[in-house]
Protein backbone atom coordinates (compact mmCIF):
# COMPACT_ATOMS: atom_id res chain seq x y z
CA UNK A 1 0.00 0.00 0.00
CA UNK A 2 2.93 2.48 0.79
CA UNK A 3 4.31 1.51 -2.63
CA UNK A 4 0.85 2.78 -4.35
CA UNK A 5 1.30 5.98 -2.23
CA UNK A 6 4.37 6.86 -3.56
CA UNK A 7 4.02 6.33 -7.10
CA UNK A 8 0.28 8.44 -6.99
CA UNK A 9 2.27 10.97 -5.19
CA UNK A 10 5.34 11.30 -7.78
CA UNK A 11 2.96 11.25 -10.37
CA UNK A 12 0.68 14.00 -9.14
CA UNK A 13 4.29 15.27 -8.58
CA UNK A 14 5.70 15.19 -11.93
CA UNK A 15 2.04 16.41 -13.67
CA UNK A 16 2.06 19.76 -11.50
CA UNK A 17 6.28 20.40 -11.98
CA UNK A 18 5.52 19.63 -16.09
CA UNK A 19 4.02 23.00 -16.47
CA UNK A 20 0.53 23.98 -17.85
CA UNK A 21 -0.35 24.52 -21.25
CA UNK A 22 -2.73 27.94 -21.73
CA UNK A 23 -5.81 27.84 -22.49
CA UNK A 24 -6.91 29.51 -25.27
CA UNK A 25 -10.54 30.72 -26.41
CA UNK A 26 -12.36 32.60 -28.96
CA UNK A 27 -13.86 35.86 -28.55
CA UNK A 28 -17.20 36.20 -28.46
CA UNK A 29 -19.20 38.27 -30.71
CA UNK A 30 -22.60 39.90 -29.37
CA UNK A 31 -24.29 39.68 -32.79
CA UNK A 32 -23.19 35.88 -34.23
CA UNK A 33 -22.67 33.98 -31.03
CA UNK A 34 -26.11 34.86 -29.12
CA UNK A 35 -28.43 34.52 -32.99
CA UNK A 36 -31.21 31.29 -31.93
CA UNK A 37 -29.41 29.64 -34.86
CA UNK A 38 -26.03 29.67 -33.26
CA UNK A 39 -27.81 28.72 -30.08
CA UNK A 40 -29.73 25.83 -31.56
CA UNK A 41 -26.46 24.54 -33.49
CA UNK A 42 -24.53 24.54 -30.36
CA UNK A 43 -27.14 21.40 -29.35
CA UNK A 44 -27.28 20.07 -32.75
CA UNK A 45 -23.38 20.05 -33.78
CA UNK A 46 -22.27 17.15 -32.22
CA UNK A 47 -25.14 15.23 -32.75
CA UNK A 48 -24.53 15.73 -36.44
CA UNK A 49 -20.43 15.17 -35.98
CA UNK A 50 -21.30 11.97 -34.24
CA UNK A 51 -23.74 10.57 -36.80
CA UNK A 52 -21.47 11.55 -39.67
CA UNK A 53 -18.57 9.78 -38.19
CA UNK A 54 -20.62 6.31 -36.65
CA UNK A 55 -22.80 6.08 -39.38
CA UNK A 56 -22.54 7.95 -42.54
CA UNK A 57 -18.51 7.12 -42.82
CA UNK A 58 -18.70 3.56 -42.15
CA UNK A 59 -21.57 3.20 -44.68
CA UNK A 60 -19.18 4.80 -47.25
CA UNK A 61 -16.23 2.61 -46.30
CA UNK A 62 -18.38 0.02 -47.11
CA UNK A 63 -20.19 0.67 -49.51
CA UNK A 64 -16.77 2.05 -51.36
CA UNK A 65 -15.12 -1.51 -51.43
CA UNK A 66 -13.94 -2.54 -54.54
CA UNK A 67 -15.96 -5.95 -54.62
CA UNK A 68 -19.24 -4.34 -53.46
CA UNK A 69 -18.71 -0.80 -56.11
CA UNK A 70 -20.81 -2.55 -58.88
CA UNK A 71 -23.80 -3.84 -56.39
CA UNK A 72 -23.57 0.01 -54.81
CA UNK A 73 -22.54 1.78 -58.15
CA UNK A 74 -20.31 4.07 -56.25
CA UNK A 75 -16.86 4.69 -58.34
CA UNK A 76 -14.58 5.82 -55.61
CA UNK A 77 -12.71 8.36 -57.87
CA UNK A 78 -14.81 9.26 -60.48
CA UNK A 79 -16.37 8.88 -63.90
CA UNK A 80 -12.89 10.41 -65.22
CA UNK A 81 -10.32 7.88 -63.51
CA UNK A 82 -12.39 5.18 -64.23
CA UNK A 83 -9.95 3.97 -67.06
CA UNK A 84 -6.75 5.72 -65.98
CA UNK A 85 -3.99 2.96 -66.80
CA UNK A 86 -6.02 0.64 -68.81
CA UNK A 87 -4.27 0.36 -71.83
CA UNK A 88 -5.86 -1.23 -75.02
CA UNK A 89 -4.58 -4.38 -76.78
CA UNK A 90 -2.21 -2.14 -78.76
CA UNK A 91 -0.17 -1.70 -75.67
CA UNK A 92 -0.25 2.36 -75.92
CA UNK A 93 -2.89 4.38 -74.20
CA UNK A 94 -5.84 5.93 -76.85
CA UNK A 95 -5.35 9.42 -77.21
CA UNK A 96 -8.34 11.41 -76.01
CA UNK A 97 -9.07 13.81 -78.74
CA UNK A 98 -12.58 16.62 -78.11
CA UNK A 99 -14.64 17.40 -80.99
CA UNK A 100 -14.49 20.94 -82.02
CA UNK A 101 -17.55 22.65 -80.09
CA UNK A 102 -20.23 23.32 -82.74
CA UNK A 103 -20.81 27.12 -82.66
CA UNK A 104 -23.36 28.90 -84.90
CA UNK A 105 -22.58 32.61 -85.81
CA UNK A 106 -25.88 33.55 -84.51
CA UNK A 107 -24.74 32.37 -81.25
CA UNK A 108 -21.62 33.79 -81.62
CA UNK A 109 -23.21 37.14 -82.08
CA UNK A 110 -25.42 36.31 -79.00
CA UNK A 111 -22.39 35.95 -76.63
CA UNK A 112 -21.08 39.19 -77.84
CA UNK A 113 -23.93 40.75 -76.98
CA UNK A 114 -23.82 39.21 -73.65
CA UNK A 115 -20.25 40.19 -73.08
CA UNK A 116 -20.95 43.82 -73.84
CA UNK A 117 -23.71 44.37 -72.08
CA UNK A 118 -21.87 42.09 -68.55
CA UNK A 119 -18.88 44.55 -69.70
CA UNK A 120 -21.34 48.03 -69.45
CA UNK A 121 -22.95 46.34 -66.38
CA UNK A 122 -19.58 45.95 -64.55
CA UNK A 123 -18.72 49.78 -65.44
CA UNK A 124 -21.38 51.36 -64.03
CA UNK A 125 -21.14 48.89 -60.81
CA UNK A 126 -18.01 50.85 -60.22
CA UNK A 127 -19.42 54.25 -60.87
CA UNK A 128 -21.58 52.93 -58.45
CA UNK A 129 -18.83 51.60 -56.31
CA UNK A 130 -16.98 55.03 -56.72
CA UNK A 131 -19.61 57.38 -55.35
CA UNK A 132 -20.30 54.72 -52.66
CA UNK A 133 -16.63 55.66 -51.44
CA UNK A 134 -17.01 58.65 -52.03
CA UNK A 135 -19.85 59.35 -50.20
CA UNK A 136 -18.91 57.13 -47.13
CA UNK A 137 -15.56 59.26 -47.17
CA UNK A 138 -17.66 61.95 -46.56
CA UNK A 139 -20.09 60.70 -43.70
CA UNK A 140 -16.93 59.74 -42.38
CA UNK A 141 -15.28 63.44 -42.69
CA UNK A 142 -18.84 64.36 -41.47
CA UNK A 143 -18.92 62.19 -38.40
CA UNK A 144 -15.35 63.20 -37.46
CA UNK A 145 -16.16 67.28 -37.34
CA UNK A 146 -19.64 66.57 -35.81
CA UNK A 147 -17.39 64.17 -33.26
CA UNK A 148 -15.06 66.95 -32.67
CA UNK A 149 -18.03 69.80 -32.36
CA UNK A 150 -19.19 67.87 -29.36
CA UNK A 151 -15.64 67.47 -27.89
CA UNK A 152 -15.48 71.29 -28.00
CA UNK A 153 -19.06 71.53 -26.86
CA UNK A 154 -18.46 69.62 -23.64
CA UNK A 155 -15.18 71.44 -22.94
CA UNK A 156 -16.94 74.54 -22.63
Amino acid sequence: MRLWKNVVTVGLGVVLLAGFAQAGYDDYDDYADSHPLRLIAYVLHPVGYTVEWLVTRPIHALVTQPELQPVFGTDTYGSGFRDYGVTPAGGMPAPVVAAPPAVSSAELDALRRAAEAAQIAADEAKRAADEARRAADEAALSASKSGRAFEKSLQK
